[in-house]
């Protein structure tokens, strides 16, 4: 597997739903991001991928709410 595989930039606020089909298309329902989501405005942000060759879905974790309450208190 090809670390330079596409991933989507899945921006994600408390209460957002995430849902992924196993043909890999993702539905996101974020509650009070409106248009196209910022990434600022996130409480976290997720890469996802799927590989259609095994079937696999793959996340990965790329701004957890805990950083941004970190950079808030500096």
């Amino acid at each position: 597997m090809s670390p330079h595989q596409n991933f989507t930039r899945i921006p994600l606020q408390v209460g957002s739903e995430l849902r992924i089909r196993n043909n890999g298309e993702v539905s996101v329902s974020n509650p009070t991001l409106e248009g196209e989501p910022a990434l600022d405005a996130a409480d976290a942000v997720l890469d996802y991928r799927f590989d259609a060759q095994t079937g696999e879905h793959v996340l990965r974790l790329q701004r957890p709410v805990a950083a941004q309450e970190r950079r808030g208190r500096g």
